[in-house]
């Protein structure tokens, strides 16, 4: 049985200590401000305006077998797979995609910390009572956005140019086996695969699609996948990797104006954008097996950027490994590196934690709820450890789905 309303489930275990490790290839190096502070006031929040209609789909919408999530639309008995597609019923034959929202999959602890006052599914506030604190300088303090690794800007490297093959073509991919993990977006009637192994190495890929310019940007010590969109604050940028840490998360700055920006609050940090919101899009945090079932036309990310592995040793599973101590500390509902996905819609973040949602819907069901006045749909396969949330909002209706 779930908790009772109000009632987050709390782990006994979950309450853990934090420590400073320090990478093989990213070394803390010092606590510097960068900027002289002024008044401090609360940090503000992103009101996360986004497009939340439906889309087409212009291809073959893989059909689920066996285990795997399928589930129905009410009122027209149409059936959807995981990744929001119609494939039977009056809504396939509109070619009916359900719209992706700006999820965000990422350890529960980096939510915990980035999101204090965040609503918790099922129950709860995290972190509650806390604030973060912002000034005339930094939209965080100034004083914990923390250089991070010897080089400064640019001491990640980018992939600027990327190179994408197929899942035919074996002798590109090389480092891929199904049970790796990869940032995957579809897009226009297309998908994109993005593996971890190329992002732990490079963190962002500036990159084109159709038209469509924008940044997949991936923190390994958050385990945080997002895109950020090609046009911000009006102005085409692209980003690259600033060589700072907020809070163990990744701080990238932009190549337009030179502003550093938080990955996980989605939001600038310094310059000429401080406190303005960044304009992300959604993306899927799954398996290579479960992506290229559901995508076998996928392009892939060629294996001819420098690709060196995992390079933070039991960082995944040491749930009292936070890279460094945060401000605030994590709150103990739940293990440090277990998975959460959280939204920020209309100005409220609200966490659904992967532990949770198990427990209240099975290893594949579905969460219905609504988000800053917006009506989600949080689609969840903990066979793959994947979830995703849609828009409820088809053709300016909101629906209701049932899992099947």
């Amino acid at each position: 049985m779930g908790a009772p309303a109000g009632q987050p489930r709390r782990r006994d275990d979950a309450t853990v200590e934090t420590k400073v490790r320090y990478s093989p290839l990213t070394i803390l190096i010092a606590l510097t401000a960068c900027a002289a502070p002024g008044p401090e006031v609360p940090a503000p929040s992103n009101p996360g305006g986004v497009d939340v209609g439906s889309g087409v789909w212009d291809g073959l919408p893989f059909v689920p077998t066996g285990d795997e999530l399928s589930f129905v639309e009410t009122s027209t008995g149409s059936r959807f797979n995981s990744m929001g597609q119609a494939y039977e019923g009056p809504l396939a034959d509109e070619s009916v995609q359900l719209g992706l929202l700006p999820g965000m999959t990422a350890y529960w602890f980096a939510w915990s910390v980035h999101h204090p006052g965040a609503r918790v599914w099922n129950g709860g506030i995290n972190n509650e009572g806390v604030e973060l604190l912002s000034n005339d300088e930094c939209a965080v303090p100034c004083d914990e956005i923390r250089p991070a690794c010897f080089g400064g800007q640019d001491c990640i490297p980018s992939i600027d140019s990327p190179v994408w093959t197929t899942p035919d073509d074996t002798s590109e991919l090389g480092y891929l086996v199904p049970e790796d993990r990869l940032v995957g977006l579809f897009w226009n009637g297309k998908a994109r695969a993005y593996p971890l192994d190329a992002l732990w190495t490079h963190e962002i890929v500036n990159d084109t699609w159709d038209g469509w310019e924008f940044s997949l940007t991936y923190c390994p010590l958050t385990a945080s996948g997002i895109v950020l969109d090609g046009i911000q604050g009006g102005e085409p940028t692209r980003f690259g990797v600033s060589g700072n840490l907020y809070n163990a998360n990744l701080v990238p700055y932009s190549r337009t104006t030179g502003s550093l920006f938080g990955q996980m609050r989605t939001l600038g940090f310094t310059g000429e954008d401080i406190a303005s919101p960044l304009t992300v899009a959604g993306a899927i945090d799954t398996t290579w097996e479960n992506w290229v079932r559901m995508f076998p036309q996928t392009e892939v990310l060629a294996d001819d950027v420098g690709i060196a592995g995992y390079p933070y040793g039991d960082y995944r599973t040491d749930h009292g490994d936070t890279f460094i101590t945060t401000n605030p500390l994590p709150d103990p509902l739940y293990p440090n590196k277990s998975f959460a996905i959280g939204v920020t819609l209309g100005g409220e973040t609200v966490i659904y934690p992967f532990e949770e949602m198990q427990a209240e819907v099975g290893d594949v069901g579905l969460v219905q709820d609504e988000v800053g006045g917006v009506p989600v749909l949080v689609a969840f396969d903990a066979n793959t450890q994947t979830a995703a949330v849609f828009s409820r909002t088809v053709d300016d209706t909101v629906r209701e789905f049932e899992a099947e």
